[in-house]
């Protein structure tokens, strides 16, 4: 019987992206139900490093499995297939996932498509009937969320970024290094010639907890650059719709919904967005919502605590000369 779930743990320097603690929140959940045991696969380059990582005492999963090797510093994506195909094979998990971050979704279908398996990507939650996993992803331009079953074991995915929760465990897990063949094949084709850190900070959109969010309602790049102007004065962190991306008003991580980032923010803020079903599942667990919408009957000013009806760009530009006046 297929006793183990497996969860791709990133780690580089020492660190543990924060994606690989976030889909250990549903697969726990998914392990509880169906009586099977989480194992995080962390593959590393430097021992003392990677037992050292904080996260690793509190995560949600049963076990971590850690396999070191100079090899493994930069995770060269066939290094990692075969690491992750030979522990497969002797072990027979009931399912293998990883976080769709660049590395995820690199390694993935790699695994897969030695194991010979199915592999669906950017699974935003699991539902379990009669024993079977199913895992909804969506499609169709995100007009419709999929319900698919894998035919195959193990069950694969990687899984989208932000749109779970990072929990922590009560119990630590049992820690243990795992020790491949002497005559495991550790040699790779890919080299790293240069490194460099991005420059950029990553968005911390995923965890505020003051979020203010502008649409197509805004109706200008520059009337949605005060977005930012707000988000300085509340310390909240900026989003947007889809069509706002698309149109170029903000940047693609920080677009919230159902194949972008999930919120779940103490204050929503909601300027000019109509509440397309694609976007509010991403912000759906907001504690206090409230909307700026010239239409009252949309589906955002519904959904709202408190709902403002008057064009967004002119209610923004009020509200910033009040606050600026109180400074």
């Amino acid at each position: 019987m297929a006793e183990y779930i497996f969860a791709f743990g990133q780690c580089f320097e020492g660190k543990l992206h924060p994606a690989s603690l976030e889909i250990l929140t549903p697969l726990r959940e998914v392990a509880d139900r169906l009586n099977k045991r989480v194992i995080l696969i962390g593959l590393a380059d430097d021992k003392e490093k990677f037992l050292a990582i904080p996260e690793l005492k509190k995560l949600l999963a049963d076990e971590v499995w850690y396999i070191i090797h100079p090899n493994l510093k930069h995770l060269p994506d066939d290094l990692c297939e075969r690491v992750l195909v030979y522990l497969a094979r002797e072990h027979k998990p009931y399912g293998i996932f990883f976080p769709a971050t660049k590395k995820g979704l690199s390694v993935a279908p790699r695994v897969a498509g030695s194991l010979k398996t199915g592999l669906c990507a950017h699974v935003n939650a699991f539902e379990i009937k009669d024993g079977n996993l199913f895992l909804l992803r969506p499609t169709y331009g995100e007009n419709i969320i999929a319900k698919l079953i894998s035919l195959t074991l193990p069950i694969m995915a990687t899984l989208a970024l932000n749109a779970f929760p990072i929990k922590e465990a009560e119990k630590e897990p049992l820690i243990k290094e795992i020790k491949l063949p002497e005559d495991f094949d550790w040699s790779t084709k890919l080299t790293i010639k240069n490194f460099k850190p991005a420059k950029k900070e990553p968005s911390r959109l995923s965890v505020a907890k003051v979020v203010v969010a502008g649409g197509m309602g805004l109706k200008s790049k520059e009337n949605f650059q005060m977005l930012f102007e707000l988000g300085k004065i509340l310390n909240a962190e900026i989003g947007g719709t889809r069509p706002a991306v698309h149109a170029g008003w903000v940047e693609a991580d920080r677009m919230i919904g159902v194949s972008g980032v999930s919120v779940r923010p103490k204050l929503y803020l909601a300027f000019g967005i109509s509440g397309a079903i694609q976007h509010t599942v991403g912000m759906e667990g907001s504690e206090f919502i409230v909307s700026i919408n010239i239409d009252k009957e949309a589906p955002m000013m519904k959904m709202a605590h408190v709902g403002f009806v008057c064009d967004a760009p002119s209610f923004l530009k009020a509200l910033l000369r009040k606050l600026k006046a109180k400074d």
